[in-house]
Formats: structure tokens, C-alpha cells, sequence
């Protein structure tokens, strides 16, 4: 009954998880309490588990969301004092740190907050007065993207934020004390970085000792995704079982009391109570993850059947660690850590833990990676829309060199730092070495083509069958009758085009204060712009583009146009260029040198894909003009419909092209230069008389873009003003016969209730725009 029940509460939760919004749920706890009292009364425990699954996962969220920032304070300065909880980020003169500030009405008790371009690093534990200007926790809304919002109220954190110039800003005192764990942690990872002044090596064995990944950078992250090997960074529950079997052994060797006066039993006893404290400790000195939490639970119900000589079956001790797991954080059932470490775990029990037989330890490794590899296939494309070909393979190195290697000489090193720093010391310079060692391997296969392949979203039925093809891989059959389901594999998780010979979509996606749209046609496919690039290295074209091409399907960009060389418009076409095939490239205006080879955007080239239209419309070869008015301007047209990318161009240049005429009507428009007041002049707003006029803008931007005057501009002339701030991604699908649909948002479509309110998802600025004369 136990992993009945474990499942219904599991189910329960994830009921309130995957709500749009919690009005409805909370409307029936009344019904939902009453019917749990008497289920409970019949004897349909279930149904009661499932409602406790229901309601505590209702209460934590409704405490979260009280705890976050209100909307009406977003955007407003802070003096705050309060204290560092986490071990800082620090790259590129930014540092990076959890914040708990001292109580203030309407601020959240967890911030998280950059400090832009400082010399300055506040350490873990540290008490600080800050000078803060606060936003609401907003991430990118685009199909296939991460849920970054997500992440940030599954950690508690209520708002971010950056630190300001201001000589408000210093240091007040340290709190180790209220933080022990915290400053051992920070304390350990110092130490390995001073004996390790290699950013290759010192942030992965600063992981591997405590969980500290704050400095493993966003190449290595890629290295580690490309191999399927980034669980090994993480502390796994294989580390944690390591450290309680080490120490379970140490106890028993050491045992020196006489066997005739203490029997084995006791000593058997006491050696699993030292194997539980050592893992609960180095579970906690680890940042207490969910495969430590699950880990953890395992070992300590394990041990106690054990010490009460009450054996439980391995169903048994998985369900009361996945009640643990989810009575401590029922927000951990969306994390990926959660599924694919209880899924692994529960393959490996169905399918290799019941054979009495002890096989040979290679061929039991082995068989795990094969067991584990194939169970994982449908959450991992589930979960993160990729595949690593070579993940196998790699494994079979990168698992016995983390766990028979660099896990103890960490460890080792690690509880050598006390007593005897020097030893420690080299062993960590032993560790990085090996790292050195493994890291050379591991580049070199995730540079291998295609190692990482972005495959499509499959559709519900096509996921349910590759379900079961892996089930039937699974079992014990045949081996003739086990494999053919797996050569469907392709065929269930592809995604063939829909479109018709002259359909065509057009998708801005959500990159904040930017531009990228992508334009596909039945076979085709034209990225224009491709986003900005952030302080922290990584860029719209990783985070949001390539997530979103690899999402619909797409393999290969035809054709890649960079509009003009500002960064929020060419800052992601790096990573782009890196993680997706590009056959042919067009730059606007002073870009020359950002791409090679590749071509000038050039007014009159056209050419037709699918009998869909394209045409650009400047800048002319002869022309001269400033940085924004020679942005690439691109013309989309089938039989019945008609869409215009516009770049950043500016009033001079939109007057420019209405001198020649080459103005048409459009059904949308991507309005220029963000709704700048310097563009969108009455010469293009009356001339192309759009349907939609779509503002790719961040939320609460600096220039305050669009331009209020903007907006009234094009409500006047008829268009509806959307904005990507608003609805997240925006999708416009234009048929060849019956025109344009529709306007799509991502945030409407894929609602979470503890995303941004976003009152304006779904409508049109000009219902803010006062009527003429008012």
C-alpha cells in the first residue's frame, strides 16, 4: 500500500503544480477536506493521500507568493541590511548572491541580487547595507525555453535585483554563527579555490566537495550537457551512499571492544547509526539537493529496518523517501533533479535489484548505464527537449573516474583540511590534475557533431508510445522482440510541418530589451536578429533561439539575418552559429567583421521559399546612413498576407523608403526600434496600416519603451499594440488562403500561477490609450 500511496500524494501535488492559476483550487479546499474525512471514514486511504498531496502543496505555495515582491513596488530603491546565504557567483566583474534582508514592510526575506562591474565580493555570511533597486522574479516565456521563474519561486527567492553606486554600500560585520553550515561550506570551498587557481578545475572539485557550483562556467555547463555527464557534478546519491559505506566500515574496523562482551549485532547497530549521521552531515555540507534528500531517506530507512530487524522491501524504502522528499519541498516534484533521480532509482530496483545472482561488477555497471540510459530517454526529452548521443559512451569513463577517483580525493582532501592542510592542499592539486585529465576527454567528445541533438516536442500520443517502446526494451523478452520498438524512436518523437506550399509563421520570441524572430515556411527557415548577450556571458541566442528552434523541429537556420550591430539585436548570433547549422548570412549596417562569410542586406534582393515572398527594402548599396537607419528591413508576403521586420530603423530612413514607394500594407508589423519615440513616424504608421504592431521590449525597461506616443500613433491608425513583456513569446501563423489568424501567447498558453501578474497578456496596449480629446 505504501507506493500507492506515495503516488497519489505525488499526483496530488502535481495537480496544484500544473494549475494556471490557484483561484480554483482554493475555491474547492472546503469540498477537497470534507471528502478526505470521509474517504478516510470508508477506508479510501488513496483518495485521502492524495488530497494531503492537494493541500500541502496548496499551502506552500500560497505562503511562497505572499512572500514575493509586490508589483506595485517593482522597479523602486531599497536600503536594506541583511545578510549574504549563499556562496557568490562571481565572473566578469559581477558577483552574483542570495540576500536576507532585515524585515521591511513589503520586502521579501529572499532576494537575489547582482553587483555590476565591482572589484567587490561579498562573502557567504557576511552582514552588509545595500543599496538595491528590486524587480519582480521574470524570466523569458518562449516554447522549449527554461522556466527561470519557476526556479526562483522553488527557491524561495522574492524578488531580484542589483546593487546601486551608492556610498550606502559597505560591510557591517559577519554572522558565521547563524550560518555554520553556510560558512563551512564557503570555508571549504576558499581553501580548495586557493589550492586550486584553475577555473577548469577549482569549481568542479568545489562541486564535488560541497556542492559549491557557482564557479564552473558557462562552457564547462556545455561540456557537461553535450556528455550527458552533468549528474556527476551534481552531489549524486552515490556520493552520499559512498561516504556512509566508507564510514559504516571505518566503525567496524575500528571497533576495538571485545566480540564476547559487545555482540555483532550492537556493532552492526552503531556502525549503520555512524553510516547515517556521516551521510545526513555531508548531505547538508552538499546544499541538501533533492538526489541527497532522496539518498538520505533511502539510507536512514534502510539502516533503521535494519537496527529494528524489520526488512523492508525497496518499494517500500523509495516511497517513504519520495513522502520525505516531498513533505520537506512538494515544490521539488518540477524540479528535473527530482524525476530523474527517482525514476533511475526505481528502474535499477524493478529490473536489477531483484536477482539473487551476484554478476560480475563490469557487467553489472554496464548493465546499469544500459537500464538507466533508456529509462531516462522520455523524461529527459520531456524535461529538456535534448538528447546526448554519446552520453553512453561517456559514462562509461566519466562515471568510474568521478566515483573511483575524484569523489575520494575530494573527500579526502576535504576532511584532511583541519588537520592537516598541507596533505590537503595536495591532494587537491592530485584532483585537479585528474580533472585536467577527464576534462581533455570530455571536450573533446562534446565536440563531436551532433552530440547534443535538439529534437522536436513530441505530442502527447507520440511521448506515450516512446514510453512504451523503452517499456518494452525493458523487459525481459527476446531480444529479437525487444529492440524493433526502439527503431520507431524517430518516427514517435518527430514533428512533421503542418504548413501548406505558401503558409508561413512568424514568431517574435521573448528575449527582454531586444529583437528575435524567427519566420518559417513549410521547408524553410530565417532567423532575424538573434538577441542580446548578458553581463554573465550567456545570450538570448542560448537561452531563448536555439531552445525555441530545437523545440519546433529545427534542424538548420537557410538563412540568418544580423539587422545592424547593436548588441541586443547581434549579441546571441555566437551561440547561434555554435549550436545551430547556418547556411547562409545577411548583415545591415556596421556589422561587418561580427560574421564570416556572409553578405549585405541589400535593397531589391528577393527571392521566393515555399511560395512565401521575401524581400528586403533596405538599406541601398549607395546610401549612407547612421548606426539604426541601416538596419536590415525585411518584407514577408504569400497570396493573401503580408508581415514587415523593421529592425531599429529610425524616422530618417522610414521617410527614406515611403519616398520610394516600396511602403505596402501589412497584416504585422515588428514595430522599429522597440517603439523608440525617434522611429515609428507617421510616413510608415499611415503608409503599412497594420493589423498588429508588435513591441519586442523588456519589462520595465530604462528608455521606458514603447513610447506612449508610439503606442497612440498606431491604436490610431487601427493596429493592435502587443508587446513580448506582456505576452511572452508571439506567434502569428499566415495561411495562403485564408491570411493571417490570430495572434498566440506563450504566457496565456502555458499560464503558471507563480509567474509575473500580466494583466496585459492577451490585450492590446490601446485599451490604456485614452480616446481623443479626453
Amino acid at each position: 500500500m505504501v507506493p500507492r500511496h506515495a503516488l497519489a500524494f505525488l499526483l496530488g501535488i502535481l495537480c496544484v503544480e500544473c494549475c494556471g492559476g490557484l483561484d480554483i483550487v482554493t475555491r474547492l479546499v472546503p469540498w477537497l477536506v470534507a471528502g478526505a474525512a470521509i474517504a478516510w471514514l470508508l477506508g479510501t486511504k488513496i483518495t485521502a493521500s492524495w488530497t494531503a498531496g492537494v493541500l500541502w502543496a496548496l499551502v506552500r505555495a500560497c505562503v511562497l507568493l505572499n512572500q514575493q515582491l509586490p508589483p506595485t513596488l517593482e522597479g523602486t530603491d531599497w536600503l536594506v541590511r541583511g545578510d549574504v546565504i549563499s556562496i557568490p557567483a562571481a565572473q566578469n566583474r559581477q558577483v552574483r548572491f542570495d540576500f536576507a534582508p532585515e524585515p521591511q514592510p513589503g520586502l521579501p526575506g529572499r532576494l537575489q541580487l547582482s553587483w555590476f562591474d565591482t572589484s567587490i565580493t561579498p562573502q557567504a555570511t557576511e552582514h552588509w547595507q545595500l543599496r538595491v533597486r528590486l524587480r519582480v522574479p521574470r524570466g523569458f516565456a518562449n516554447p522549449g525555453g527554461f522556466d527561470y521563474e519557476g526556479a526562483l519561486f522553488r527557491s524561495g527567492v522574492g524578488a531580484t535585483g542589483y546593487v546601486r553606486t551608492s556610498e550606502d554600500n559597505h560591510y557591517l560585520s559577519e554572522r558565521w554563527r547563524d550560518y555554520p553550515i553556510l560558512a563551512l561550506r564557503a570555508a571549504i570551498a576558499r581553501r580548495i579555490g586557493d589550492a586550486l587557481r584553475d577555473d577548469t578545475a577549482s569549481g568542479i572539485v568545489a562541486g564535488l566537495a560541497v556542492g559549491a557550483t557557482e564557479q564552473i562556467t558557462t562552457d564547462q555547463w556545455q561540456v557537461f550537457t553535450a556528455t550527458g555527464t552533468t549528474h556527476l557534478i551534481a552531489i549524486s546519491g552515490l556520493h552520499v551512499t559512498m561516504v556512509a559505506a566508507i564510514v559504516m566500515l571505518l566503525v567496524r574496523r575500528l571497533w576495538r571492544w571485545p566480540a564476547t562482551r559487545v555482540p555483532l549485532t550492537c556493532q552492526a547497530d552503531v556502525a549503520a547509526l555512524a553510516g547515517a549521521l556521516a551521510a545526513a552531515a555531508y548531505a547538508l555540507l552538499a546544499g541538501f539537493s533533492v538526489p541527497t534528500q532522496r539518498t538520505l531517506a533511502m539510507l536512514i530507512v534502510g539502516l533503521a529496518s535494519q537496527c529494528l530487524r524489520r526488512a523492508q522491501p525497496a518499494s517500500h524504502v523509495l516511497s517513504l523517501a519520495l513522502f520525505a522528499v516531498l513533505l520537506l519541498d512538494p515544490h521539488a516534484a518540477l524540479s528535473a533533479g527530482f524525476w530523474l533521480s527517482f525514476v533511475a532509482v526505481a528502474v535499477i530496483l524493478a529490473l536489477l535489484g531483484g536477482s539473487e545472482a551476484r554478476p560480475h561488477p563490469l557487467r553489472a555497471f554496464l548493465a546499469t548505464q544500459r537500464v538507466v540510459s533508456l529509462a531516462l530517454l522520455p523524461a529527459t526529452l520531456l524535461l529538456f527537449g535534448t538528447v546526448s548521443l554519446i552520453a553512453p559512451i561517456a559514462n562509461l569513463v566519466a562515471i568510474p573516474a568521478f566515483s573511483g577517483v575524484l569523489v575520494p580525493l575530494t573527500l579526502l582532501g576535504t576532511l584532511l583540511l583541519g588537520c592537516a592542510p598541507a596533505l590537503a592542499k595536495w591532494l587537491f592539486a592530485l584532483d585537479g590534475w585528474c580533472v585536467h585529465l577527464l576534462w581533455a576527454l570530455l571536450e573533446r567528445a562534446a565536440s563531436i557533431p551532433s552530440a547534443l541533438v535538439h529534437l522536436p516536442a513530441p505530442t502527447t500520443l507520440g511521448w506515450l508510445l516512446l514510453v512504451f517502446a523503452v517499456l518494452v526494451a525493458l523487459c525481459p523478452l527476446p531480444w529479437g522482440a525487444r529492440w524493433p520498438p526502439l527503431l520507431l524512436v524517430p518516427v514517435l518523437i518527430a514533428s512533421p510541418s503542418r504548413m501548406s506550399a505558401g503558409d508561413f509563421t512568424l514568431t517574435v520570441l521573448d528575449v527582454g530589451q531586444g529583437l528575435a524572430a524567427v519566420v518559417r515556411t513549410r521547408s524553410h527557415v530565417l532567423l532575424f536578429d538573434a538577441g542580446p548577450r548578458f553581463r554573465n556571458t550567456r545570450s538570448a541566442g542560448e537561452l531563448a533561439v536555439v531552445p525555441y528552434l530545437g523545440h519546433v523541429g529545427v534542424r538548420h537556420i537557410d538563412l540568418l539575418v544580423i539587422s545592424h550591430a547593436d548588441a541586443d539585436h547581434s549579441g546571441g548570433v555566437s551561440a547561434v552559429e555554435r549550436l545551430v547549422s547556418t547556411r547562409e548570412i545577411r548583415l545591415g549596417g556596421h556589422v561587418a567583421g561580427l560574421l564570416a562569410p556572409a553578405a549585405d542586406c541589400t535593397r531589391g534582393e528577393a527571392w521566393t521559399w515555399d511560395d512565401v515572398h521575401f524581400e528586403f527594402l533596405s538599406p541601398g548599396g549607395s546610401e549612407r546612413w547612421s548606426r539604426n537607419d541601416g538596419s536590415c528591413v525585411l518584407e514577408i508576403s504569400n497570396a493573401t498576407s503580408r508581415a514587415l521586420l523593421t529592425g531599429d530603423i529610425e524616422a530618417g530612413s522610414e521617410q527614406r523608403i515611403a519616398a520610394l514607394g516600396l511602403w505596402s500594407t501589412v497584416d504585422a508589423i515588428v514595430v522599429p526600434h522597440h517603439g523608440s519615440a525617434s522611429s515609428s513616424s507617421a510616413a510608415l504608421v499611415d503608409a503599412v496600416a497594420a493589423r498588429y504592431a508588435i513591441v519586442s521590449a523588456g519589462a520595465h525597461n530604462r528608455w521606458h519603451f514603447p513610447h506612449a506616443a508610439v503606442v497612440a500613433r498606431w491604436c490610431r491608425a487601427g493596429a493592435e499594440v502587443i508587446n513580448t513583456a506582456d505576452w511572452g513569446a508571439i506567434t502569428l501563423e499566415f495561411a495562403a488562403h485564408s491570411g493571417l489568424r490570430e495572434a498566440r501567447s506563450q504566457r496565456l498558453e502555458r499560464p503558471h500561477y507563480w509567474s509575473p501578474v500580466t494583466p496585459r497578456a492577451g490585450r492590446s496596449l490601446c485599451a490604456e490609450v485614452p480616446a481623443p480629446g479626453t
